[in-house]
């Protein structure tokens, strides 16, 4: 799929919107086929949408070794706010009010923690208008606590599945997905890196305290019931918005039957919609308060 950028016709405020993938995906994570695709409200919309490989994916340049008193998920997001975002910006932001993030599970890290720091930061590279986030919370389910931490393959610093299979068993449960998008697993398939992935039980923890309270743009957030990583709950959902007291709006919802990988389910076609809706509502939002 290519990015475009085109003012619409009548004046009125569009979204950047920059997508950021999960853990053990890449940037085709957003376009995985004709069905299961950003294009699709991209196209309907005329809202330009970025897919990119989250540093240390693809072919990125790695973190290794992490600087002093930082760690992977902290690295990502100064790296999204320094450098990517006013990258994306410069090149990918004509004709468009703001950047609004599209975040999915690990990727919720490194956008929030930049939206963090855009809002302690005096002359920000890029407008951010706001962020969607789905697939992350705090409170992991009681397999996911209880399980060994994931170890590298040998000679790197990355896990990769060996078995596809095992790995679709975890992010589709029977009956929320279409067979036929397993055909795409494979492909998809991408190594994490070890740190990122030992993340989430560790200096994760602390996010609502440390990244989410200070964050100053509004948020969507949502959970699924049948996540297999995070409790599927109104209560974890309300403790994970709740941290979220300086954003001017938050919505929330937590999604009946859904699993994980929302954007490649049977859910796709409504969560893109919805979370497009969003993003172009926060882009008008951005344009007017930029105009008092």
């Amino acid at each position: 799929m290519e990015p475009f950028t085109s003012p619409l016709a009548n004046g009125a405020a569009a979204p950047l919107i920059v997508a950021l993938h999960g853990g053990s995906y890449g940037c085709d994570y957003f376009d995985a086929d004709e069905i299961h695709t950003a294009a699709i409200p991209s196209q309907a919309y005329n809202v330009p949408f970025v897919a990119i490989d989250r540093p240390c994916y693809g072919g990125t340049t790695p973190f290794s070794p992490l600087p002093d008193q930082s760690e992977f998920a902290q690295q990502t997001g100064v790296w999204m706010h320094r450098y990517i975002l006013p990258a994306l910006w410069e090149k990918f932001g004509k004709g468009c009010s703001c950047i609004v993030l599209l975040c999915h599970s690990l990727g919720c890290q490194g956008g929030i923690i930049a939206a963090a720091l855009h809002a302690q930061d005096e002359t920000p590279g890029y407008p951010l208008g706001g962020i969607v986030a789905s697939g992350m919370g705090h409170q992991c389910a009681p397999w996911y606590l209880q399980a060994p931490q994931m170890e590298a393959n040998v000679g790197t610093d990355y896990h990769k599945y060996a078995s596809v299979e095992a790995k679709d068993s975890l992010m589709f449960p029977p009956g929320t997905a279409d067979p036929a998008i397993l055909q795409t697993s494979e492909k998809l398939n991408r190594p994490i890196p070890v740190s990122e992935a030992n993340s989430v039980r560790k200096s994760w923890q602390q996010w609502r305290e440390q990244w989410a309270a200070h964050v100053k743009v509004p948020v969507m957030f949502a959970l699924v019931e049948l996540d297999c990583f995070f409790e599927g709950t109104r209560e974890h959902l309300q403790e994970c918005v709740e941290a979220f007291h300086n954003s001017p709006r938050v919505d929330s919802s937590l999604v009946p039957g859904a699993s994980h990988c929302m954007e490649l389910s049977f859910w796709s076609k409504g969560w893109y919609a919805t979370a497009f809706g969003f993003a172009m509502e926060c882009a008008v939002d951005h344009a007017l308060k930029a105009k008092v």
